[in-house]
């Protein structure tokens, strides 16, 4: 594009390269069907920059003139940072209950140092859920030092996270003790937070797609526990792949990397072990075993794919092969009379027993399923999981645990297969075509992706904005049409 005003019949040229540019530069996607948000989006930036005609601007920014000025105020107005409180209860009450008393416990006699980036923090709901978890569980941090990092690319939703005022709908669902215990309500009807909770947070401008970080010297690095959810699934392929190995090296040898299940795979976090925990998955930096090879991030080319040297299905079908005999006597075990027993099967969670006979309950295998899932062991969660699919095959919720599992495990095939065996039991299972969308994207099938990102569109809009998606942890439908909206033509930019 030269360089001085645009004429607006050449808008379709320029909107496909301004799309490009900004995909390049902030990481943010907008497909064709998006371009009119673009524009308006692009149109107040400009205003807010002094610039008297859109087109002047856009023509600065394609001729080098891109820099944080720029995106900061093109993210004003591209970005949506609306969230609230303690969003998803599950993943907050496994945070309270096992993983920041596990951090805090690893530390306690020692450095006492505890060290959380919330990445795409928004207008601060999550560090600052985050802040009021460890106040509870250490209510006299005498001698710890403590650093709660918030992070994101709008200066606007800085501004509000800083100021620390909130509005009734930032806390849809969050549990009344919240409120009374850490709030003050304001003469204008807003609620003000703990001054002693702001203390705990730092907020920073940060461009996730930039190679800023992991930096000792500016402390981005060496952390114990990084959430970045909702977030990479806006990048393109390779800027996902580049995010996603500066988040795992940004990590201290046993910290955790909380993020969706959509957003994230095996491959993808190639260095880390994975969990299935409250929805979603827990990633652990852990030490490298003695001769194991390390995995070169280049052979990744895109989010989903597969390193040659072992592919996803195989790696699955190796540990079936290797547990071949434990699953048939799993699988005896459900049928006949409980005193026949083996050692084998005494290594495992016993089911009820009736009439002599265990019971073979689909619901009781599939919460061993997630059990398993939830202390790391996947393949044994699989194992469960498929038993239970075995007994109730029109399940539809059983077909889409299932295909979470081999999600987490890097099998992209076999969890596809599994989320369409979802969609033919349950047509209107919105988040079997959300995650069929994700994992088409991942491999580059623009055209899958669109189609299943459009279908889930379908189904949300036809839904009360209000109405809480089952299997999201209290995820709305209006919150997840805004997702998909921003997703669908996205792909196209990778």
């Amino acid at each position: 594009m030269s360089s001085g005003a645009l004429h607006p019949s050449t808008k379709c040229r320029d909107m496909s390269i301004m799309s490009a540019c900004v995909s390049q530069k902030m990481g943010l996607h907008f497909g064709e069907d998006r371009w009119n948000d673009l524009f308006k989006g692009i149109e107040m930036a400009s205003a807010d920059l002094g610039f008297e005609d859109v087109y002047g601007f856009m023509s600065s920014l394609l001729n080098g003139c891109f820099g944080r000025r720029e995106v900061q105020a093109l993210a004003s107005h591209l970005t949506v940072g609306e969230t609230h409180f303690f969003r998803s209860p599950d993943t907050y009450a496994m945070l309270q209950s096992s993983l920041l008393p596990e951090l805090i416990s690893a530390v306690q006699y020692t450095t006492r140092r505890l060290r959380i980036w919330s990445a795409g923090c928004a207008t601060g709901q999550e560090p600052y859920s985050i802040a009021i978890l460890i106040s509870r569980l250490l209510p006299k941090p005498i001698g710890w030092d403590i650093t709660i990092l918030g992070t994101d690319i709008n200066p606007d939703s800085l501004a509000a996270a800083q100021a620390a005022e909130y509005t009734e709908w930032s806390f849809r669902g969050t549990p009344s003790w919240v409120i009374n215990n850490y709030f003050t309500r304001t003469e204008s009807g807003r609620y003000r937070l703990d001054p002693a909770i702001c203390e705990m947070v730092t907020f920073r401008y940060l461009n996730l797609v930039e190679e800023l970080y992991p930096s000792p010297s500016v402390g981005m690095s060496d952390f114990d526990l990084i959430l970045c959810r909702n977030v990479m699934m806006y990048f393109s392929g390779q800027q996902m792949v580049d995010v996603a190995e500066r988040l795992q090296q940004s990590l201290r040898l046993g910290g955790y990397l909380l993020t969706t299940p959509s957003e994230s795979s095996r491959e993808l976090m190639h260095s880390l072990t994975s969990t299935i925990t409250a929805g979603e998955i827990l990633y652990k930096k852990e030490p490298t075993s003695p001769g194991q090879p390390a995995i070169d991030s280049a052979t990744i080319a895109v989010a989903g794919s597969t390193p040659p040297a072992k592919t996803a299905e195989g790696y699955v079908a190796n540990k079936r092969r290797k547990a071949g005999r434990r699953l048939f006597v799993e699988r005896r075990a459900y049928t006949r009379p409980a005193t026949a027993v083996s050692e084998v099967e005494a290594e495992e969670p016993a089911l009820p027993v009736k009439g002599g006979s265990r019971v073979a309950d689909s619901s009781q295998i599939a919460a061993e399923a997630r059990m398993f899932a939830d202390r790391g062991d996947l393949e044994q969660a699989l194992v469960f999981c498929e038993q239970a699919v075995e007994i109730d095959k029109l399940n539809p919720s059983l077909h889409y645990l299932k295909s979470t599992i081999l999600q987490a495990l890097g099998a992209h095939h076999e969890a596809e297969r599994a989320l369409q065996s979802t969609l033919f039991l349950d047509g209107g299972h919105v988040l079997a075509r959300v995650m069929l969308g994700a994992i088409a994207r991942g491999q580059s099938r623009h055209a899958d992706a669109t189609k299943h990102f459009r279908a889930a569109l379908v189904l949300l809009d036809a839904m009360p904005s209000e109405l809480v998606i089952a299997e999201t942890e209290g995820l709305t439908a209006g919150e997840m049409a805004e997702t998909v909206a921003s997703l669908i033509g996205s792909e196209r930019m990778s």
